[in-house]
């Protein structure tokens, strides 16, 4: 994990505070968001994929205490590791941090060499850590999959897409699976190693990120959707793309496989149902990588999620 491919978040209600930390860390060569408090902090982890928190104890509307215990329970987000800045310098706050999963507390007014080194360490256990997870479940699908009642994955960030052909019923059944046989054919041999799925209605799911991580998820995705658009000619598409948490898991049955879901399934889903025939539907959290190919409209809310739309 190199400093500029490194996400950390600053959580603190005094903006000369955020501001002192943002640019110490774009110093060190990270890059930074910042939050005024835990609610903003809250929804911004559910959009970027944060590899540390910074974050204070006294803020207005959710305090560090609620954020902290808010993300340890919540297995999208409890792998983040969170170092506590807190003017709070008494023995029982720092107990109370660390059991509820925090990685470090440091006082304010905090040394900034020793902060330095404490951002390192806990970005390097994270790395290790996640190496170690991707090394386990590489290994376990390429074992197949054999032991019933497997614990579910967690994903914090992946990128999904869900395509779908406009008035497919409307089309004679054999001119329909044709047509899906073709496209379909074409589709599987852009997505390469994303997972890929087709389901019923003549939709197609593919998913960047997951089941192995891979840091150009969203470029990825990026890739198979304009190829998908170019592939299908005159054959209208509607396209929905989301970036969130997803889990998976081994299901077993008849034809046991590996199944994902989630929010970032689910809001990729919302979206492809919300775009225009022809159209492509992004939301916010994962529309970067195609500002660089498409000019981006305005696409309203879907569902609370802010969009952007790219036309036929």
């Amino acid at each position: 994990m190199t400093g500029d491919e490194t996400l950390i978040l600053v959580v603190d209600d005094n903006e000369m505070n955020r501001d002192m930390l943002s640019r110490r860390l774009e110093r060190q060569g990270y890059r930074s968001m910042v939050a005024e408090d835990g609610l903003q902090a809250m929804e911004l982890v559910r959009a970027h994929a944060f590899d540390l928190i910074l974050l204070d104890i006294m803020m207005p509307r959710l305090n560090g205490y609620q954020f902290l215990e808010q993300a340890k329970t919540d297995p999208a987000l409890r792998h983040i590791p969170i170092i506590i800045i807190s003017a709070v310098d008494d023995l029982d706050s720092v107990v109370k941090c660390i059991e509820m999963g925090a990685e470090d507390y440091l006082f304010k007014p905090f040394n900034p060499i020793l902060l330095k080194a404490r951002i390192s360490a806990s970005l390097e256990k994270k790395r290790l850590l996640d190496q170690e997870r991707r090394r386990s479940l590489s290994g376990d699908l390429a074992a197949g999959i054999q032991d019933n009642g497997a614990p579910a994955d967690f994903f914090p960030q992946v990128t999904a897409l869900s395509a779908g052909i406009v008035r497919l019923g409307s089309l004679p059944p054999d001119e329909a699976a044709r047509l899906l046989n073709e496209l379909f054919e074409a589709f599987d041999a852009l997505a390469g190693d994303l997972y890929h799925t087709k389901l019923p209605g003549g939709l197609y799911l593919a998913v960047g990120g997951a089941p192995i991580p891979r840091d150009d998820q969203a470029e990825a995705v990026t890739a198979l959707a304009r190829g998908m658009r170019q592939q299908a000619g005159g054959i209208s598409l509607q396209i929905g793309i989301h970036a969130g948490p997803a889990a998976g898991s081994a299901i077993h049955g008849v034809m046991p496989a590996y199944y994902l879901w989630g929010e970032a399934l689910e809001g990729a889903e919302r979206l492809r149902l919300a775009a225009p025939a022809g159209g492509l539907l992004v939301s916010a959290a994962a529309a970067e990588p195609l500002a660089k190919y498409y000019t981006l409209m305005d696409g309203g809310l879907v569902e609370g999620l802010p969009t952007y739309c790219v036309q036929p």
